[in-house]
């Protein structure tokens, strides 16, 4: 059982803190951790989850798998997936299961498509927007670093 002050990842909002461990309605005997996501589109707002059913939090990353994926950081060319279908799919595929390790790849993709054009289409900003603060919030409380230092730090690595 998580405790109050606890870290936790929530499958759709990233890191959270559990605030409190108290039911909804008073003197009910069903308990809900409520939390508070930390980064992103749900910053600020506040999570109940039924102590009966996790299913929807994990572990955060440890500060060795979070080190894996930036030592795995993609530093090629052309890493956009120029069919939208294909691109679609793979960012829909991403957020579903979770998978922070497919993440780099479609971000990085990403910003070569703005870097090379200047502006991004609304299925990848949506992508970005809702990517980038599960990744980076991961790797931040990981790594202990504050969530703004988390690309230098990537920077950092990729060019030692």
């Amino acid at each position: 059982m998580l405790k109050i002050n606890d870290y936790v990842h929530h499958k759709h909002s990233g890191v959270c803190i559990v605030q409190d461990i108290a039911p909804l309605i008073p003197d009910s005997p069903l308990l809900y951790y409520q939390m508070k996501p930390l980064y992103g589109e749900d910053k600020g707002t506040v999570l109940r989850i039924p102590v009966t059913n996790v299913s929807s939090l994990s572990p955060l990353l440890t500060k060795k798998e979070a080190n894996e994926i930036i030592a795995a950081w993609p530093r090629g060319k052309d890493l956009y997936e120029v069919d939208s279908k294909k691109r679609k799919a793979e960012y829909e595929q991403a957020i579903v299961t979770g998978n922070y390790r497919s993440y780099p790849k479609l971000l990085e993709g990403i910003r070569q498509k703005k870097a090379k054009e200047g502006h991004l289409n609304s299925m990848d900003q949506q992508f970005y927007v809702r990517a980038l603060p599960l990744l980076y919030g991961e790797l931040a409380q990981a790594l202990g670093l504050n969530y703004e230092d988390v690309d230098d730090y990537i920077l950092s690595k990729a060019s030692s």
